[in-house]
Order: C-alpha cells, then structure tokens, then sequence
C-alpha cells in the first residue's frame, strides 16, 4: 500500500481543473481515472507504508500545525513522460514555490523517515516540483503537445487559500494496477 499527503484546491479552482480535464478529454479522449481524486497540490509522491491508524495519528499532528496560506498557479505546463513504456504526458498547472510549501515538503520527508522508516518516493528533495495534475496519459505525447498549444494560453493565473489537508491511498491489485482514493480530510 502506498498514501500520500496533498492540500486540495478550493472550490472555485477544482472546478477550473475539472473543467478543463473534461473539455480536454472530451476533444482529445486522454482519459478521466485521474479526476478520481480531486484536485489538490501533492506535498510529496506517494509512499509505502504498512501501518495506516499510525499515519492518520500523524495526519491530525501535521493538520494542527498548519495554518491557511495562499497558493499560486500562475500557468499551464506540458510536462512530457513514460506512461506504461509508451511516451506521453502530464498536464499541470504550475504551483509558484513558496518557502511554506517547501518546508511542508522537507517537514514531510524528515518527520515520516523518523517515524515510519523509508518512506522514500520518487522526485522527494530539493528538485521536487510543486503542480496541480490536469490530466495525464491516455494519448501519445504528440496528442499532448496539441491539447497544449490548445489550451496553453493565456496564462490561468489563479490563487487560492488553501484550508484542507488530504491523505490520498493507493492499492496495487492482482492485475498490477494501482487502485487509489481518497482516504482522509482534515481542515487546517
């Protein structure tokens, strides 16, 4: 099993991203199974870990420590990837680093190593870049380059308080696919 931690995007910019996910899909057909979760600005990958009442434990610790702040996106980015060893893409609105999102970032790694052991992700660190996913996968990277010279421009230029935390679960089953959801809420 793997979780992770995200702040979700308040209303009026969930709906922003769901609306452009679905016109993107509806033109493009990339595919919707990322809309399962909602929007929301990931503080870390997701991660192993065994024992869940111990992270929720952990959660409230964490949400009690955070204050609501201001996020910005300020555009849309294509960021080109390997999707089941085929080449596509991610969609994203870029999130403006701040030095309150990157402490959360280090909080997080440094906090869960001591509790929990090696709860290591990918793309963890220094170079770890905040976003907010629109859409990934479902076509070929060149189909994104399209949506992207579709909807690219103007800049989006949102901001929003954030006041919620989320803890996302992922299950890998059988047939090797990840199954996910979101498991837990907390104001902040």
């Amino acid at each position: 099993m793997k979780t992770t931690f995200a702040l979700l995007a308040d209303h009026e910019t969930s709906n922003f991203v769901r609306k452009m996910a679905w016109q993107i899909h509806q033109t493009y057909r990339t595919g919707i199974d990322i809309c399962r979760l909602p929007p929301h600005i990931s503080l870390k990958q997701p991660f192993d870990i065994a024992d869940v009442a111990a992270l929720e434990s952990y959660m409230a610790e964490l949400a009690e420590g955070i204050r609501p702040f201001e996020v910005s996106l300020p555009t849309l980015q294509l960021v080109a990837t390997t999707i089941a060893g085929r080449p596509s893409g991610i969609l994203w609105l870029d999130v403006e680093e701040t030095p309150r999102l990157r402490q959360l970032h280090n909080r997080l790694n440094q906090e869960l190593a001591v509790r929990f052991g090696n709860t290591k992700a990918d793309f963890d660190g220094s170079s770890y870049h905040f976003h907010m996913t629109v859409t990934m996968g479902g076509q070929p990277l060149e189909v994104y380059r399209k949506i992207y010279q579709e909807f690219g421009d103007p800049p989006v230029g949102l901001r929003y308080e954030v006041h919620e935390l989320a803890m996302f679960v992922y299950d890998q089953g059988a047939d090797q696919l990840w199954d996910y959801m979101t498991y837990k809420i907390l104001p902040i």
